[in-house]
């Protein structure tokens, strides 16, 4: 079985945040904390897959917000998953629609085929 590719829609369609230097701009704290969203009600622990193997939406697209989901010592709330230790030059991204959080390792961000500003 080979993996999967993955991208966005749109080049550079994600909203991101730079560990260890946006935690010192509040509004940029405050920005990250509302743009990460959780679960649309109804997925719970085991969400309607489709005929392709993606999440079935048509349980609803009302996702709400996660109370602190970023905490300036780097620490992220991952919506219904649980918490992941981040370290400075990491960054956390989110998608703009849904406000799912996506994080990419400063390594990564330095190092791999990752564009970013």
């Amino acid at each position: 079985m080979a993996l999967r590719t993955l991208g966005t829609n749109a080049n550079s369609s994600f909203k991101a945040f730079l560990v260890g230097t946006d935690d010192l701009v509040p509004a940029s704290v405050a920005l990250l904390m509302e743009g990460i969203l959780a679960d649309p009600p109804g997925y719970g622990a085991w969400p309607k897959v489709n005929t392709s193997g993606l999440i079935d939406a048509s349980s609803g697209t009302i996702r709400p917000r996660v109370n602190q989901a970023y905490v300036q010592t780097g620490r992220l709330i991952i919506p219904n998953r649980g918490q992941l230790q981040l370290k400075p030059g990491d960054f956390v991204a989110f998608d703009p629609t849904t406000g799912w959080p996506i994080v990419i390792s400063g390594d990564c961000a330095a190092n791999g085929a990752v564009t970013h500003t």
